[in-house]
């Protein structure tokens, strides 16, 4: 299999895919292109070259069943050059000539995605979030706050999530109490009414993203919504040029535990939110049937930066789309209990200030 590199028409140069103005670009001579003509150029050049065959059969002797099974090999259209990438690579770049590679022959039929949100950050402005995140961050542990914080790497990468939509029709059942109190005579006498609570009701989720790749945890992918889906378009190859993107490798069924967590949670706090007036309110019973439910995938831009520091690796990670961020950066446990220790020693002088006053005032002895 060959990947696709889309070349401008003008210089030849590799093009990329600009989310803003949802045109083809070159970075060389600065020219725009619309994608269908990007797409008939890319035809013409490939009916020109049909009658060319310079495929060399490689043999993979040196790979195990097991590796080979999990191993693609794909000749890169710019160069020429050998690729060798794991199952679910779908776009990434030459190591040899640098181009936009795109490997649509990865993809499933289950995992082809019907939507795509362009990346709307581009990479200058990732890498200023990244500086700007340590300024004026005063626990931030002091090797992030050298001239030496450098980005060890920066991925612009297109991550596939499942997108589940349902309706939620949920019953449930409270217990709750309230308490009066009169009084009587010389008594006071306090009276708790008992009340079961029932509701029942239906919410609509659409759209709910579920992270489907193994390599990125939920919690880094959680940390950056919401995408705005309104601003989705539909899935097209030319889209993933000069980004890196990676096919779902964790299916639809296995991230429908994770959307029925995320629905049940938010039911329950929204049923939760319309028992009110009572003193006390213990929940009694839940039952929740998803109706119409489905699934589809998509894929989400995500700016996914590292930096290496005293032998660890650190992750940031951007929403390629809001500019929401993440990151695993600790902070310095030490600063935290020095800041904590100066505030003690202000707090202790402005006390003995205030005594050694009220005692020079005679107010106390």
């Amino acid at each position: 299999m060959s990947t696709i590199t889309y070349k401008c028409p003008s210089c030849a140069a590799p093009l990329t895919y600009d989310g803003r103005s949802q045109q083809m670009t070159c970075g060389s001579c600065g020219n725009t292109f619309d994608v269908d003509t990007v797409r008939e150029v890319a035809r013409i050049e490939q009916e020109d070259q049909q009658h060319e065959d310079m495929h060399w059969d490689a043999r993979d002797e040196a790979f195990s069943p097991q590796e080979a099974a999990r191993t693609r090999l794909f000749s890169c259209s710019s160069c020429g050059a050998e690729l060798f990438t794991d199952e679910t690579t779908v776009a990434t770049n030459c190591a040899f000539c640098g181009s936009p590679s795109v490997i649509p022959a990865q993809f499933t039929l289950e995992t082809k995605p019907q939507e795509i949100i362009p990346f709307l950050i581009q990479k200058d402005q990732a890498e200023k979030m990244f500086h700007d995140y340590f300024k004026n961050r005063k626990l931030i542990p002091n090797l992030f706050l050298t001239s030496r914080n450098v980005i060890d790497e920066i991925r612009q990468l297109y991550v596939p999530y499942w997108l589940f939509d349902c309706d939620a029709d949920a019953r449930m059942t409270y217990r709750g109490t309230t308490v009066t109190t009169h009084r009587s005579g010389n008594y006071r006498v306090t009276t708790t009414s008992h009340f079961l609570i029932r509701r029942a009701g239906t919410l609509s989720f659409r759209k709910l993203p579920v992270d489907a790749s193994s390599r990125l945890e939920n919690k880094i992918t959680e940390s950056i919504e919401p995408f705005n889906i309104a601003q989705s378009i539909a899935f097209t190859p030319e889209t993933l040029s000069g980004a890196q993107a990676n096919r779902a490798d964790v299916d639809a069924e296995t991230c429908q535990t994770r959307a029925n967590e995320r629905v049940k949670s938010s039911t329950l706090d929204a049923f939760r939110q319309t028992v009110r007036g009572y003193a006390s309110v213990i929940p009694q019973s839940a039952s929740i049937n998803l109706v119409g439910a489905s699934s589809m995938p998509v894929l989400y831009p995500i700016w996914h930066i590292t930096t290496k520091k005293g032998g660890n690796a650190y992750t940031f990670a951007i929403n390629g789309q809001t500019g929401e961020l993440t990151c695993n950066i600790p902070w310095s446990k030490a600063k935290f209990v020095g800041r904590l220790l100066g505030m003690a020693g202000i707090a202790a002088a402005i006390g003995l200030g205030v005594v050694y006053a009220l005692s020079a005032m005679g107010v106390i002895k």
